[in-house]
């Protein structure tokens, strides 16, 4: 008995349904993890691998739809009592497809693979080459404009010597100065790395910066100065902070500017507190204030102004050595003593010309200047 073609055709369309509904709920499944987050695919070689896989599942899926599908057609020859001989036929046929099918398959999923890796090799070469020129043009514009930063604000500060101190090198010879101490104690303080050390130089160079704000007829004048003037004198410090800020207000939070804020504010005050604006003492005041002014001190005393000669450098050792714990910071005095020789150098390789135009008045280390003509 032979069995109905339709009636076989019905049953395989019903059995391929079934398959279907099977892959049909599988996929619904696969598509509620992806929504709920439970398959994301991060990276380009993950993508690959899933493609890979998927391929490798709707070979294998076809693969054993083929197989079931033979498999009930020999459930209904035996039923329809077809010989053995007609099934060795189709069997053979279904092992030469199921031979072809998977030989195409395997062939699919490696011609796949290697040319997903080729095409990721590919693209990671391009990327990597892309990046690296990228990471150096942002390298270049960023040190193009730290560059025009660092010009910009020495040159507002140079701006502001011009009105006060010698025509010679003074913000130079401040910047070395704190450098050297900067050095000395970054063995002993870790805040102190090379990148702290270098936004010292420059920002030292800005601790004056307020004097633009005092009247020509103070901080011209070639004489000493009265007590109202000199307490308008020392609001220099505050017109200098409050300048920095109002640059950083629009700059946005910067490393340099902020230290700039606190050297231009706290490098008048003294160790004992006795200093100005606010009477700061000890660690009250910034470590980048208590260097420049250390830094400052010395260099005022050892240039040369048209109201008083330049002080030997063995001399202004001394007076800042007494100064230790009163004026001064006494680590920092301590590094002083050790690289004094440094401070030497750079004060003979960088020393001004000429006695600063006009008579204009420094107050910076004013006391101990007072106190070292007493002593003469």
């Amino acid at each position: 008995m032979r069995t109905d073609p339709q009636l076989l055709s019905r049953k395989r369309v019903a059995g391929v349904h079934q398959e279907r509904g099977g892959v049909d709920h599988l996929a619904v499944g696969l598509r509620d993890k992806i929504q709920n987050g439970h398959f994301r695919i991060r990276t380009r070689r993950g993508l690959v691998a899933a493609t890979i896989t998927i391929q490798a599942i709707v070979v294998a899926a076809g693969l054993g739809l083929t197989l079931r599908l033979f498999q009930s057609d020999f459930t209904h020859f035996i039923a329809s009592g077809a010989s053995a001989a007609d099934w060795v036929d189709v069997s053979s046929l279904r092992d030469d497809l199921m031979l072809v099918s998977g030989s195409t398959g395997v062939l699919i999923l490696g011609l796949s693979a290697l040319t997903s890796m080729a095409l990721m090799r590919r693209y990671d070469t391009n990327m990597e080459r892309v990046n690296r020129y990228l990471e150096e043009e942002v390298a270049r514009r960023m040190g193009q404009a730290l560059k025009t930063r660092h010009a910009l604000i020495f040159g507002l500060a140079k701006l502001a010597d011009y009105r006060d101190t010698d025509t010679g090198r003074h913000l130079e010879r401040i910047s070395r100065y704190c450098e050297i101490l900067a050095r000395e104690l970054r063995h002993t303080i870790g805040e102190i790395d090379a990148q702290w050390i270098d936004q010292l130089k420059l920002a030292s160079a800005l601790h004056d910066i307020g004097k633009v704000g005092i009247p020509d007829r103070i901080l011209l004048k070639p004489g000493a100065l009265t007590p109202e003037e000199r307490t308008q004198m020392q609001l220099h410090p505050i017109i200098g902070a409050d300048t920095l800020i109002a640059i950083r207000r629009r700059l946005g939070d910067d490393e340099l500017v902020n230290m700039g804020i606190q050297i231009a504010l706290e490098h008048h005050e003294k160790w004992d507190g006795s200093g100005y604006p606010f009477g700061l003492r000890e660690s009250q005041i910034t470590l980048p204030a208590r260097i420049v002014a250390l830094a400052d001190v010395y260099d005022a005393m050892t240039s040369k102004r048209v109201y008083k000669d330049a002080v030997g450098h063995a001399e202004v050792v001394k007076q800042i050595v007494a100064s230790r714990g009163t004026h001064f910071d006494p680590q920092i005095v301590d590094a002083f003593i050790r690289v004094q020789d440094k401070f030497e150098r750079i004060r003979r390789e960088l020393a001004s010309n000429a006695a600063c135009p006009g008579g204009l008045f420094d107050d910076v280390g004013l006391d101990m200047i007072d106190q070292h003509r007493k002593a003469a």
